[in-house]
């Protein structure tokens, strides 16, 4: 059973970089654009299918390989809900 933590959404700088490193596969919830809550399943620091060249997004955005629909995406973190990894659920808090 996961156990479920509560961080605050300054926390995302220092979790993304957790997840970049270990380079296993997570989860999570986030608000879209237009308001819709949306779940997705990937990892970070693929490189398959990328052109090079430099890249075009914020630093602080996550750039995410989604497994589940075979495309990148790219979240940002303020808009995250909560991200599953490491065997826990952390559920992102305002500060």
């Amino acid at each position: 059973m996961k156990t479920k933590v509560s961080v605050t959404k300054g926390y995302a700088a220092e979790f993304k970089s957790e997840l970049q490193s270990s380079g296993r596969i997570f989860g999570g919830t986030y608000i879209k654009k237009n308001g819709e809550i949306t779940s997705f399943n990937g990892r970070m620091g693929v490189a398959k299918f990328t052109k090079g060249g430099k890249s075009s997004i914020k630093e602080s955005n996550w750039l995410i390989w989604d497994n589940n629909r075979k495309r990148y995406m790219q979240i940002i973190p303020e808009q995250l809900v909560s991200v599953s990894a490491f065997g826990n659920e952390y559920e992102f808090v305002n500060e």
